[in-house]
């Protein structure tokens, strides 16, 4: 299997890990067949290992890894996350999946199948679970089904359709140091090649009677797109280039077109588009170089005549060559038929003349950018910076607003009297495609002042995204954020008389509990150490855990984690430490047990959130047979479940220790064996 770009890295010892990304096609139905597994391209790879690593380093298990659009053409509708197991508690599913663990709705099971119904590699690597790739509009939906299937009121499922998505599997293949160096240790060595004549003695082109155009549309062969100018600004500074730089000239040298984005190479047929070798040489670039990103001057969307005046050059991304696309530089008669407007050209595109976007560094756009920037900000209310030509913000209201308008106004008049010219019209027409597929339009006329009324809304929601960590929300569907509670007013009302549920300006009950995430840390932390630290307290002598939950912070909402230094079972020691006081030993309310009394260890606290009967929720502890535990983690036979105080009801032993992520009994050993002190 060849590696894929940047997937690998030190494992330290001699070794590097090299990465392979899959994801799994046709029904997700067990037992998985090896041929429904597919490698990701080898771009993506590169971009998902990087994710992962930027993941790792901030400390994060789960989350959004990577959205695909930007790396994939076309722009691929999907996003890859990690995802952490949940528990199926909700009684309307089967039972043959209550009480068991999900990632993205999939039983867990399949990312942890046998390694012949794996990809190849996974028989030579370890396999990283957790992955999967989801429509990026049916992130909410997801959500909306892990709701569901964790929900412990049992409320029907509330989507018509599941969300689309696909179990991702990363594998690690650990390999010598040795396979990754020096890999052109025995390729026969090239004969140098004659260097190539100066093009422009003999170009029949003059430098400063020609024009540049770019290739706008697929800039792949046989892609679908036509010729467009560079504004005449931009034509006349490469021509300067082009008359004073030698080496741009001869093909040795890439010029700036502006001053941050965009570089243009001048290729012969001897010296092709081809940054394969500075890669070898140790160049790193943002995306890998690919063979298939080389352009000869052969390239079919080059003309015979560019060809023969030596007139083919390439634009790329400086820091990476591999987004790029043909410019060819034509005679002036050649495009007369084209209108080139005076001004200053457009600060994206550099092709059309420009209107002013209001920014201090008085950047302009034409209309087409206008279109796609505007699109793009409405898109998206986590960015409120940085938009259009980089120098807005939300705070920019009446450029945003300016800018609105005038874009409904020439789309107006467009769609009144369409452009005549092939071209022009082609890029109306697709620009109307997008407007209507994003703003998610139906009606056969298009509505007046569309852009105006998506940038007003989107104003307003980034608004009430940017204070919405102010208030506890309603977890009633579709209740505004005016019937929410703002977490002060929460506190000083309810929470300081040790209540943790609270009833929205609709009349709808809520709690106000402590997350999943959270509950799952605190039961990680109990289990960690099911060891007694001392086996004689003082006055008592008895033996006691150094961690325990207070029982009634827990039944009002609170999660405690109370710590036993020294002395006798009763915690805290002292009055007044803390409002509630209790028996360290077997967690009853002080009062209830006293120093007289010789009671019992009910073993190992653990934390569940669950329906409180009146339409909201409350926490619960449960508890793990201690020995039982500590059996498990030494002999691997019989992981206890947890048992709640009705007896009823267990978490099974293996779907808890999965939940938690702790399935490895080898490091619950150390844990222990380095105990609490």
């Amino acid at each position: 299997m060849a590696a894929y770009g940047a997937a690998s890295e030190s494992s330290g010892g001699g070794s590097k890990v090299q990465r392979e990304w899959w994801w799994l096609g046709g029904e997700h139905r067990l037992p998985v067949q090896q041929a429904q597994w597919t490698p990701y391209e080898p771009n993506v790879q590169f971009h998902l290992s990087a994710s992962y690593d930027a993941m790792r380093m901030e400390d994060r298990h789960d989350g959004l890894l990577l959205d695909l659009g930007p790396f994939t053409d076309p722009p691929a509708p999907y996003q890859v996350w990690r995802g952490s197991p949940v528990e199926v508690t909700n009684t309307n599913e089967p039972e043959s999946l209550q009480g068991k663990l999900v990632i993205a709705g999939y039983s867990k099971a399949f990312w942890e199948v046998p390694k012949d119904q794996l990809p190849p590699p996974a028989r030579h690597g370890k396999v990283v679970a957790g992955f999967y790739q989801v429509r990026s509009d049916h992130v909410e939906r997801l959500e909306v089904l892990q709701r569901y299937l964790s929900d412990p009121q049992n409320q029907p499922n509330p989507l018509m359709e599941p969300p689309r998505r696909r179990v991702v599997v990363l594998i690690e293949v650990e390999r010598p140091d040795f396979m990754f160096s020096g890999v052109d240790r025995f390729r026969k060595k090239r004969v140098s090649a004659q260097p190539a004549a100066a093009a422009v003695e003999n170009d029949s082109v003059p430098p400063g009677e020609a024009v540049f155009q770019w290739w706008w549309g697929d800039p792949n062969p046989g892609g679908v797109g036509h010729w467009k100018n560079y504004h005449p600004h931009v034509s006349a500074r490469l021509e300067k280039l082009m008359a004073e730089n030698n080496a741009f000239r001869q093909c040795q040298e890439a010029v700036p077109i502006d001053e941050v984005r965009y570089n243009l190479q001048r290729i012969s047929r001897e010296k092709p588009f081809d940054y394969s070798e500075e890669q070898s040489r140790g160049a790193v670039f943002r995306e890998p170089w690919m063979p298939h990103s080389r352009v000869t001057v052969d390239f079919e969307l080059f003309d015979e005549e560019a060809r023969l005046t030596s007139n083919c050059f390439v634009q790329f991304q400086r820091g990476n060559p591999k987004r790029r696309r043909p410019v060819r530089r034509v005679r002036l008669g050649e495009v007369a038929g084209l209108s080139i407007k005076t001004g200053d050209p457009c600060s994206i595109c550099f092709s059309d003349d420009g209107f002013a976007i209001g920014c201090e560094q008085k950047h302009v756009i034409c209309k087409s950018c206008r279109w796609a920037a505007l699109r793009a900000v409405v898109g998206d209310v986590t960015q409120t910076e940085n938009l259009v030509c980089g120098c807005l913000a939300i705070t920019w209201r009446a450029a945003l607003q300016g800018l609105a308008k005038t874009a409904d106004e020439s789309l107006q008049e467009l769609v009144a009297k369409p452009p005549e010219n092939p071209q022009e019209k082609q890029e109306f027409e697709m620009e109307l495609v997008q407007v209507r597929r994003q703003f998610l339009i139906s009606e056969r006329v298009l509505p007046q002042g569309i852009f105006q009324r998506k940038i007003e809304e989107w104003i307003e929601l980034a608004h009430k995204r940017a204070t919405e960590h102010l208030y506890h929300a309603c977890s009633h569907p579709g209740c505004a954020m005016e019937n929410w509670i703002l977490r002060d007013d929460f506190d000083k009302e309810y929470r300081s008389r040790g209540m943790c549920h609270w009833t929205c300006k609709r009349g709808h009950r809520n709690s106000v509990l402590p997350s999943q995430p959270e509950i799952n840390e605190m039961n990680r932390n109990l289990l960690s150490h099911p060891e007694h630290y001392t086996t004689r307290c003082g006055h008592d002598s008895m033996p006691l855990r150094r961690f325990r939950l207070c029982p009634d912070c827990v039944g009002e909402g609170l999660m405690t984690f109370a710590v036993h230094e020294d002395g006798c079972k009763q915690w805290p020691g002292s009055s007044g430490a803390h409002r509630h006081v209790f028996c360290f030993h077997c967690t009853r309310r002080w009062g209830v047990c006293s120093h007289g009394d010789s009671c019992r260890d009910p073993g190992i606290q653990q934390v569940r959130r669950v329906a409180d009967g009146s339409g909201g929720e409350k926490i619960e502890v449960g508890f793990v047979d201690a020995q039982e535990y500590i059996n498990w983690i030494r002999t691997g036979a019989n992981c206890p479940p947890t048992w709640f105080r009705n007896q009823s009801q267990a978490v099974l032993g293996e779907t808890r220790q999965g939940l938690l992520r702790l399935e490895d009994r080898k490091q619950l050993q150390r844990m222990m064996q380095e105990g609490t002190t």
